[in-house]
């Protein structure tokens, strides 16, 4: 008996009932080492159907779940879980960044939301808050006058409106919107209030009347959207924000779930998608995507914008002769002489091997020439450590209203061609004459 008792206090969370269910193998055994040193009940699923199953027969505390599986996917089955039990803690995981997963999630109040690879402290973080608000709404079934409690400690913005005045409140909205800081919650305010903080963004929800936000949001059919906010110190969040009546009342619970880090590391990834990953210039389909929006707002407003594509001069001699490392190099270096010296509205991208593009926005053929003429003068000059002189071709072209993408980008190839076959290291201006 003494043995048993040991053996049960070496965990760091005995009395918590866990179901964690992943598909992956490697990630399952991975994670469950983890989970294994600090709780004693742990029950174990391979999808989503499982899941339930065990779900339904062991009730536990906490679901860990990946969202994607076979059978049944994690979200279908937290979905069933919430049916039964609004307040069971998740935690889910995935390798997924599109923000319809993310809010998906939270339509079934996904308690936390953690991207693969796994970061170790960010999950046992979550595994924390999770656990402690399990604790919280356990001693909750014992003493009801820790609902203001539970509130505040929620990282969410909670708030209560009924005739247009917020009437309840969480410390987390008093932190952000500075409502509240003074008085206690036997005070109200009115609703307007929070109209201030709304941010004009095409991608999230923005009131066209800012008086009447709350008619508009809920006018719109949706129990959730994602908004941006200014707190009352000027910093900018982005929120995904769901509103529900309170059953018996007039009163609406709005919930604003903070997804600041989860947008930027969002856009963070695929702004590194975008970028060649040895020259950190622009990838070919990112350039053309750029490139096709230029030729609209060009031909919208009728101005000049130019084409230059370069290549690298016998580069696979080089690459031959020096070795892949040097071959490298050499296209770091010529990205970054390039990069240095146009202009931060100009669009640079590699093209393919040791071709490059650049876009030139308001700049006639003429005006592109001189630009290359430049470029191709700072590398030829530049000594290139162990190889020495390195030269370039170019071909430039100037759009002009009619013109498809296909002919433009060909005139280019023509242009440069014409340089490669006419003894290299030259710029050329495409004309009818080539």
């Amino acid at each position: 008996m003494a043995r048993s008792v040991l053996q049960y206090l070496k965990y760091q969370y005995p009395e918590i009932r866990v179901l964690y269910v992943e598909d992956e193998k490697f990630s399952r055994e991975k994670l469950l080492r983890v989970l294994n040193r600090r709780f004693a009940h742990i029950h174990v699923a391979i999808d989503g159907v499982e899941g339930l199953q065990l779900y339904q027969k062991y009730k536990p505390d906490l679901i860990i779940a990946d969202i994607k599986m076979n059978q049944m996917s994690g979200l279908e089955m937290i979905k069933k879980i919430r049916a039964q039990n609004e307040k069971v803690q998740v935690i889910v995981t995935t390798a997924y960044e599109d923000n319809e997963f993310f809010v998906q999630s939270i339509e079934n109040n996904v308690n936390h939301y953690i991207l693969k690879p796994i970061d170790l402290d960010l999950f046992l973080q979550a595994i924390q808050k999770s656990v402690y608000q399990i604790q919280l709404e356990k001693e909750l079934e014992k003493q009801k006058n820790l609902t203001r409690t539970i509130l505040d400690f929620q990282d969410n913005l909670i708030f209560v409106i009924e005739d247009d005045n917020i009437v309840e409140w969480n410390q987390a909205f008093t932190t952000i919107t500075g409502i509240g800081i003074h008085t206690n919650h036997s005070s109200s305010y009115q609703s307007q209030l929070l109209s201030s903080f709304f941010v004009e963004d095409p991608h999230y929800f923005y009131p066209k009347d800012k008086t009447r936000w709350i008619e508009e949001f809920l006018a719109t059919g949706k129990t959730s959207a994602k908004i941006r906010w200014i707190s009352s110190l000027g910093n900018d969040y982005n929120y995904v924000m769901k509103a529900g009546t309170i059953p018996g009342s007039k009163q609406i619970l709005f919930v604003l779930t903070d997804i600041t880090d989860l947008e930027r590391e969002s856009w963070h990834k695929k702004h590194l998608a975008m970028l060649d990953p040895l020259t950190s210039s622009y990838t070919r389909q990112k350039f053309k995507d750029i490139l096709v929006n230029e030729m609209r707002r060009t031909e919208r407003f009728d101005r000049a914008f130019s084409l230059i594509l370069m290549d690298i001069d016998v580069f696979h001699t080089l690459n031959g002769h020096f070795g892949q490392t040097a071959g490298d190099q050499i296209l770091i270096t010529v990205s970054t002489i390039v990069q240095q010296r146009i202009r931060e509205c100009d669009i640079f991208a590699r093209w393919g091997g040791e071709e490059f593009i650049l876009l030139v926005p308001e700049t006639n053929g003429k005006e592109a020439v001189l630009l290359a003429e430049s470029i191709r003068s700072i590398i030829e000059k530049y000594p290139f450590p162990h190889i020495g002189q390195v030269t370039c071709s170019f071909g430039v072209s100037e759009f002009a209203p009619g013109k498809t993408k296909n002919e433009l980008l060909l005139e280019l190839e023509k242009a440069l061609a014409f340089s490669k076959a006419n003894g290299r290291n030259r710029v050329t201006l495409f004309t009818e004459e080539l």
